[in-house]
């Protein structure tokens, strides 16, 4: 192992970022950015001082990573926090208010999106909500705190709230100090600090969006342990799309928006079509009276059962969606749909080598189903099947269209680019442990 490959192996282990193969010549870039001829040996050789190693540890991570955050991001998970409840439950337990942890701030839009939905919901914040919004990288808590930003990380805050809670700064928006007062920052590392926080206790809502893609599968089943840990009864975690689709992830079930520490996991409906999301849970837009023709009637009723599948298997019902799914393959042996279902049953039930039968089945019916591709990668990695992992994931990636109508009644529950995030987030991860590999 070389002196750049020490340097990654570093990285992985104090902030779980895994790095590839491939973008070695960028961590060497990002190391001579640090400090003048800094090299991997020289940063290597300053790691040893106990004084400059958190410093440079986190000056590297802003050299090599992107923070690519705005106000008021993905807000599906966000709106599903019953603040009213979870106010009522604090208090019940002798807290004056919400404890809120924001890991991996980041920036911290997200902590003051947080801050202002308590304030929405509960009324003015102060004493209502405490925020503690957390980060590896200094630079990004001194812009955090500074609470100022460019027009576009304000892109989509809703204009009343920008009037409300923001105030011009020269060519930025200022966060209004009635916000900024609830929300405390403080650096940490989500992989290596205790949990909850030193001098913290347990809290009532974490969120930790879209952070567990950049880490590897064992890294992110101890996050997850972690934050789980760092709840009180009852309390609520909060996951990126993009993290719920992760492998280790998976036991969360499927793609729910939060998840109650003590009760039974039943994940939301979190459709990305705005079909979908214009009509209730569980309830059907009645249907205008159609001149169908025959096949397109068959193929109506048969995304009708595809659909009650998915929200069975949403809810954990399994044996439901299995029941579904099979009547539709009895009667309509190629499918695609009916076997991509009955292969996320398998892998629910742990029956791996079924649901990598019904899954290849499916993209032998369907070689474009890309979901059923990506669901066949996150087996295989269950599996340890590197190679036939990378495989399927390449071919999620190549295949992944958000305008595919075909399996419309699945596409509801998932966002297509969240999806490939994490496929090319499993590539990097996979050729960075099999560097040998083609393309690494």
């Amino acid at each position: 192992m070389n002196e750049l490959d020490r340097v990654a192996e570093l990285v992985r282990a104090e902030s779980g970022i895994v790095i590839a193969r491939r973008q070695m010549p960028a961590l060497s870039a990002a190391l001579a950015r640090i400090e003048p001829g800094m090299t991997a040996e020289s940063f290597l050789s300053a790691m040893e001082r106990p004084l400059e190693r958190s410093r440079l540890m986190s000056a590297l991570i802003d050299q090599f990573t992107i923070k690519e955050t705005y106000l008021f991001r993905e807000m599906r998970e966000l709106d599903a926090i019953d603040w009213v409840g979870a106010l009522r439950s604090a208090r019940e337990h002798g807290a004056e208010g919400v404890r809120v942890w924001v890991s991996a701030c980041a920036t911290g839009e997200e902590a003051y999106t947080i801050a202002i939905l308590a304030s929405e919901a509960l009324g003015p914040a102060r004493g209502s909500v405490s925020i503690l919004a957390t980060d590896l990288s200094r630079a990004a808590l001194e812009h955090a705190q500074a609470a100022r930003y460019s027009p576009r990380s304000a892109r989509s805050i809703p204009a009343h709230l920008r009037e409300r809670y923001f105030q011009p700064d020269g060519d930025r928006l200022r966060v209004r100090e009635p916000i900024r007062s609830v929300v405390r920052f403080r650096s940490h590392n989500l992989v290596t600090d205790p949990v909850p926080p030193v001098g913290e206790v347990a809290f009532d809502v974490i969120s930790c969006r879209n952070v567990l893609i950049y880490f590897d599968l064992e890294t992110v089943a101890r996050v997850i342990d972690r934050l789980e840990g760092g709840l009180r009864p009852h309390g609520t975690l909060i996951l990126g799309a993009a993290d719920r689709v992760t492998g280790t992830a998976s036991r969360l079930t499927g793609h729910g928006v939060v998840v109650d520490r003590r009760a039974p996991v039943r994940p939301q409906r979190a459709p990305a079509r705005a079909r979908a999301r214009s009509r209730p849970r569980g309830v059907r837009t009645p249907r205008a009276p159609s001149r169908d023709t025959p096949a397109q009637a068959s193929r109506r009723r048969i995304d009708e059962r595809i659909e009650d599948a998915v929200e069975a298997a949403n809810s954990g019902d399994l044996d439901r969606a299995l029941q579904i799914a099979t009547v539709v393959i009895e009667a309509h042996p190629l499918d695609p749909d009916a076997h991509y279902i009955r292969g996320l049953v398998a892998r629910g039930t742990g029956d791996l080598e079924v649901a990598v039968a019904a899954l290849r089945r499916a993209l032998y019916v369907d070689p474009s189903f890309g979901l059923a591709a990506f669901e066949l990668g996150r087996t295989y990695d269950a599996l340890a099947d590197r190679s036939a992992a990378r495989r399927a994931y390449e071919q999620a990636v190549r295949t992944l269209d958000p305008e595919d109508g075909r399996h419309q009644a699945i596409l509801d529950y998932v966002e297509v680019a969240d999806v490939a995030a994490t496929c090319r987030s499993r590539l990097r991860a996979l050729t960075a442990a099999s560097p040998g590999a083609p393309g690494s």
